[in-house]
Parts: C-alpha cells; sequence; structure tokens
C-alpha cells in the first residue's frame, strides 16, 4: 500500500503545480488517509459470490431512426445570426 505522508503531499502539490499553506497539507494528508482508508474498508467486502458489472444500464439504448427532416424556414435560421455574407453565415474562426 501507498504510504500517505507530508512528502508525498509536497511531491502531488509540485505536480500540481499548487502553492498549498501548511494547514492546507495538512488538511490534505488527512483527506487522502481517510480517502484510503475507506479503500481499505472496501477492500474487506466478500464479493466473491457477486457477478461483475460492466455497466449499469441493463437495457440498450434505443436510438431514433436517421430520417431527413425538411425545414421550411431557413431564412429565419439566418436572420437569427448576427453576420451572414453572400447566403452564408459567418462564424469566428476556431484558430489563434
Amino acid at each position: 500500500m501507498i504510504k500517505i505522508n507530508l512528502e508525498l503531499v509536497k511531491s502531488l502539490e509540485e505536480l500540481a503545480k499548487l502553492q498549498l499553506e501548511a494547514q492546507e497539507r495538512e488538511d490534505m494528508l488527512e483527506d487522502m488517509r481517510e480517502i484510503l482508508g475507506y479503500m481499505e474498508m472496501l477492500n474487506e467486502v466478500d464479493v466473491t459470490e457477486i457477478e461483475p458489472m460492466y455497466t449499469p444500464i441493463e437495457e440498450a439504448v434505443l436510438l431514433r431512426k436517421d430520417v431527413n427532416q425538411s425545414f421550411d424556414s431557413v431564412e429565419n435560421i439566418r436572420q437569427s445570426f448576427p453576420k451572414e455574407m453572400n447566403g452564408h453565415i459567418l462564424v469566428p474562426g476556431i484558430h489563434a
């Protein structure tokens, strides 16, 4: 099992590019120990008779049919955009 100590918290602080105060480090240390303690408790649960569950969803997802739908008011859509040029909608570029 991993050893939870102040050196580990400082190492994680450095990796995460954080600057914690001494009290925040102590709080983090306590939280991590509490979380791992809970995980240890879960490791003690006997699951030998339990079948593994790979997903909580038992039924397949029903998808709607892929059907083209015509829209009569294309001009209303164009009018809702702030910029247009030669019948085309102008949008901001995605490059920097």
